[in-house]
């Protein structure tokens, strides 16, 4: 049996030995604690390395091609570089973080250590955490297909190789997200050593703190930092709500302008037409495609305002501490972290469209400002989703009325008291 301090709600949990198919959660939150479908890192860096030389394949060949009264414009993926470069760069940067370069190194990463050997060091374990987070290929797959709806009804759409060596690659690379997670890569780094743990009690109040970046157990000392990955220690996440506050109102300052104002711009025979969020769900629903229109309606609508409505809910509800059914919240939280990114479908399928239709004298499709703000919003909320310290909604969970902070003991316990 092995005792592991859960991320979600401090609770020390005995785990059995691994067994193949079986999935560990933690009886107090249900978080997971271990998958049931372990693989070595050998095995996701072969994939990794496949992934690596379709996309090298998918970038150059020529990815689907539109035309329209006789017209035929071909698109790659290399032409949204020359469509973006100018007027619309930071468009361009975008794109080529989130959905070329964060998902390359993460690749690349995986195969150094996996094939090559190469032992991570803390920099390098640092780069693919934050590449890990902010990988969007699977996004950027769903925003193809969504402007795929868009395009069959301006014009006739085929597909060409890069459009199906980029489908393989996309699950080639989530198959390598989903398998090699940071705090695995953390442990290539430097193998996690449980210190001893009180089943039953949480890690506060042995004195211990799990951390928040690395997931490494340790003893909680005043002003210390993490062994393996050297951030400050704390039994909680400093300012968590107060920072956290922060970004959701300035989330909301830009939300407003976001959907008000259009967010592409269609020139056909000469005439120009802006279009705002609402205003592509309408239109797909018109065209009848209503499954597209409900997931962008869901993505690009519901789910920001879901997103900071039950991110402001949880704030409130750990500063009033009157918390009576913490594992629902916990499973809110989760939800919100996990559906965060989604929100840039409308993103990448401005950039797609910008980048495909550019019929000259005929049609062409341009990028409006409302989509900086929109992405803004999109990432400001990530962040604020990520700063926020689960671990609190347990801390000040109510009993009998009267509400519990385990803080103030989890100190008295790492000094000794």
């Amino acid at each position: 049996m092995q005792q592991v301090l859960c991320k979600s709600c401090d609770q020390t949990v005995s785990l059995p030995d691994y067994r193949p198919g079986i999935k560990c959660v933690c009886p107090h939150c249900g978080a997971l604690l271990r998958s049931g479908h372990l693989v070595p890192l050998k095995n996701t860096a072969a994939i990794a390395l496949a992934a690596l030389i379709l996309l090298g394949i998918t970038i150059f060949e020529p990815f689907l091609a539109i035309e329209s009264l006789g017209i035929e414009q071909r698109m790659s993926l290399a032409s949204i570089f020359s469509v973006l470069k100018g007027d619309w760069s930071l468009l361009l940067y975008i794109f080529l973080l989130f959905a070329f370069l964060l998902p390359t190194t993460m690749l690349l990463q995986t195969v150094l250590a996996g094939i090559t050997g190469l032992r991570p060091d803390r920099r390098f374990c640092e780069l693919y955490q934050f590449c890990h987070r902010f990988c969007m290929v699977d996004v950027f797959v769903l925003g193809v297909l969504v402007s795929l709806v868009k395009l069959t009804s301006l014009a006739n759409v085929s597909f060409h190789e890069g459009f199906f060596t980029g489908f393989a690659f996309s699950v080639l690379l989530m198959r390598c997200w989903i398998k090699l997670p940071p705090e695995q890569m953390w442990d290539h780094y430097m193998q996690s050593k449980l210190p001893a743990l009180m089943p039953g009690k949480s890690g506060m109040a042995q004195g211990m703190v799990r951390c928040h970046h690395c997931g490494q157990v340790h003893p909680f000392r005043e002003g210390g930092c993490c062994p393996r990955c050297l951030h400050k220690s704390s039994l909680r996440v400093e300012g968590s709500r107060e920072k956290s506050t922060a970004m959701l109102l300035a989330a909301l300052i830009l939300y407003l302008p976001s959907n008000l104002y259009p967010i592409m711009f269609t020139q056909y025979l000469g005439n120009s037409t802006g279009s705002n969020i609402v205003d592509g769900v309408i239109s797909l629903w018109n065209m009848d495609s209503r499954f597209v229109a409900l997931v962008i309606l869901t993505a690009s609508i519901f789910i920001p305002v879901f997103k900071i409505l039950m991110l402001f809910y949880l704030i409130f509800m750990t500063a009033s501490a009157k918390i009576k059914k913490p594992a629902l919240l916990s499973r809110i939280y989760r939800v919100i972290s996990f559906i965060g990114k989604w929100s840039m479908i409308d993103v990448f399928v401005v950039i797609i469209m910008s980048s495909v239709v550019r019929i000259q004298g005929l049609l062409t499709i341009d990028p409006g400002l409302a989509i900086l703000a929109f992405c803004a919003v999109v990432l400001i909320t990530m962040f604020a989703a990520e700063v926020f310290d689960e671990r609190l909604i347990w801390d000040m969970r109510s009993h009998n009325g009267r509400a519990t902070s385990r803080i103030k003991d989890g100190q008295q316990a790492a000094a000794g008291i």
